[in-house]
């Protein structure tokens, strides 16, 4: 019931916000846009109507499609890694976090065993053992290798992921961030 309530009461509140559905919604973490996206199910039959009307879009999908091909990159980073998040892959973006990714660096390695980190929510700081066992293949191949940024787009699977490798992972944004800035 916590989750019908909340998720209506956001969808009600994008409405107005975005102007009756003029403007996208842009949702900045993986995980929550494909809760959101995924929420018509439980909402009233007035909020799937106003769902309908709304363009929710991850900050990948926005960041790829909206924004890169507007913006000047004026540096890159040598070598980055990229954990692509279950609910990135679930919605189809993690080639254009890549693509991205490219634009922003020489040298992007998804490593071949990443996978679901395990971090689910806040699970991974109840059990971090279980994200350990989760990403011990991936964590491997990363650290054959130093590389210059580690990047996602989940701020837990983050978390997860520098707690496994023992390198500082951060949102992609900040790649991003720093390929557009003037040197």
């Amino acid at each position: 019931m916590a989750h019908h309530a909340t998720v209506n009461r956001i969808i009600d509140n994008f409405f107005r916000w975005s102007n009756e559905g003029q403007l996208p919604i842009v949702v900045d973490t993986s995980p929550c846009t494909y809760g959101l996206k995924t929420a018509r199910p439980y909402l009233t039959s007035a909020n799937q109507i106003r769902f309908d009307r709304l363009t929710i879009l991850d900050s990948i999908e926005f960041v790829h499609d909206r924004l890169l091909p507007k913006l000047a990159l004026n540096r890159t980073v040598g070598s980055v890694v990229l954990h692509p998040v279950c609910s990135g892959v679930k919605m189809a973006i993690t080639a254009k976090l890549v693509q991205i990714s490219k634009a922003c660096s020489d040298n992007v390695l998804v490593p071949r065993d990443a996978g679901c980190c395990a971090f689910a929510g806040d699970r991974g700081f109840l059990l971090p053992a279980l994200t350990a066992s989760a990403t011990a293949l991936e964590s491997s191949e990363i650290n054959s290798k130093v590389h210059d940024g580690y990047y996602s787009s989940s701020r837990t699977c983050e978390i997860g992921m520098t707690r496994s490798t023992g390198c500082v992972y951060q949102s992609y944004l900040h790649l991003v961030d720093y390929a557009s800035r003037q040197e």
